[in-house]
């Protein structure tokens, strides 16, 4: 027991083969490895949801709006889910995701502390610093653990996700206009986290030979190409409509109470969490690409629903939700799609031009939505920024190719075990 408790301070074995070794300690690795997500949604709902009052109530220039400060953010993370990607395949991804929870952790504390828009900023794109690098170092450990539980291990990171979504503006939401101690509690959360990291996550993740030659033709294959397309737009779509404005469209647009608007926007958290998994579980059964349709054509429903279709409470409710479901586990799954289609040897780096695409997007769509939006034109803006995008991503994913031999050699030994027991 104790070894396994301490299974992080051990050096003789990678992650790969401890979590291998058997289910137990396969679901302690991905459960550790996953809890990052739930800091990446739990500060970035603080802040979206509560950005209507904090940015008016700081002091400085007028052009450093809510969307150029999610900008900030979405930036951060953008240029450095590039090196996260790269560092994963190559150094030790323990302590990159360690370094990286540990910029989070003091940005998303400052970010309670700042008095004016440029103080913001700065928090804010060093939280995206932070994100960037452990975002995709965090899903490339689950997605490439075994290709037999991909889609599984990658629900791991969107249910937790999910649940940041489904709590944040549950505790910014009593304490609004102030949101000091909702980014402390965000910050310590962060520490915990980073503890459990170190104790938990061995410094190897696998153990690779020489590396082979990768021509560029095999990184940015067919597949890689398409997902890059689909996720850039929903990029957009979700920068501009959900992180972006979604609650300043139900505050200020439909006139929405403070406590409304948090069941309605945390609905999506809570679709994220319930769906995650069932849909990463079929994905391993059916194949990731229909999945990835299935998720994305979940986000193109929603946003429908959320931005054209209805402005009744219980209708927000619905449309935000399948949003939730689609949005917790698109991202991820269209991610190990992507490490699917790719070599063993490279899967951080394409996981990190993934993320970096998508974040390319986002940095779009927050500044689209303001400048379409003018004073009040929610709804043009809506179709523009957020309906088209989601559509456009949808349909691109449905041209992608179903990967089914795997790219890992190795194979967990409890699978191999419980596939023994059944012949």
């Amino acid at each position: 027991m104790a070894r396994t408790r301490l299974i992080g301070l051990q050096k003789s074995e990678t992650v790969r083969q401890a979590a291998g070794e058997s289910i137990g300690k396969f679901i302690l690795i991905a459960i550790v490895a996953g809890l990052p997500a739930f800091l990446e949604a739990f500060d970035s709902e603080i802040y979206s949801f509560g950005s209507t009052y904090i940015v008016p109530a700081l002091t400085g220039p007028s052009y450093l709006t809510i969307g150029l400060i999610v900008t900030g953010y979405a930036i951060g993370i953008a240029v450095f889910s590039l090196l996260g990607g790269f560092s994963f395949d190559r150094f030790s991804v323990k302590n990159l995701i360690i370094i990286s929870v540990a910029i989070f952790s003091a940005a998303t504390f400052a970010t309670g502390f700042v008095t004016t828009t440029p103080e913001l900023f700065a928090t804010r794109f060093a939280v995206g610093i932070g994100v960037g690098m452990f975002q995709p170092a965090g899903v490339a450990i689950l997605g490439d653990l075994f290709f037999e539980t991909r889609g599984k291990a990658v629900s791991v990171w969107a249910t937790f996700f999910g649940v940041g979504l489904f709590a944040s503006p549950y505790v910014i939401s009593p304490f609004l206009p102030a949101f000091r101690i909702p980014f402390e509690i965000s910050g310590g959360l962060a520490v915990i986290i980073l503890v459990l990291v170190f104790i938990f996550i061995p410094s190897t993740f696998k153990k690779i030979g020489k590396r082979p030659k990768i021509k560029i033709s095999d990184a940015f294959n067919y597949n890689i190409i398409l997902l890059s397309v689909s996720i850039f737009f929903f990029g957009i779509a979700l920068f501009a409509g959900y992180l972006g404005y979604f609650s300043d469209y139900l505050i200020k647009g439909l006139l929405f109470k403070n406590s409304s608007a948090a069941v309605i926007a945390s609905s999506a958290g809570l679709g994220g969490f319930i769906m995650a998994f069932p849909i990463g579980f079929t994905a391993d059964r059916i194949g990731r690409k229909y999945m990835v349709i299935f998720a994305s054509g979940l986000v193109a429903l929603g946003s429908l629903g959320m931005f054209l279709l209805t402005t009744n409470f219980f209708g927000l409710v619905a449309f935000t939700f399948i949003f939730g479901a689609g949005w917790g586990v698109y991202v991820d799954i269209l991610v190990a799609l992507g490490q699917d289609s790719v070599s063993d040897t490279i899967v951080g780096s394409i996981t990190g031009f993934l993320f970096f695409i998508f974040n390319v997007g986002t940095i779009i769509g927050g500044p689209l939505y303001a400048e379409i939006l003018g004073t009040n034109n929610y709804r043009t803006a809506s179709i523009a920024a957020v309906v088209i995008p989601a559509i456009i991503a949808f349909v691109v994913v449905l041209f992608t190719k179903k990967i089914v031999s795997s790219n890992i050699e190795e194979k967990p030994k409890f699978l191999m075990e419980s596939e023994k027991g059944g012949k």
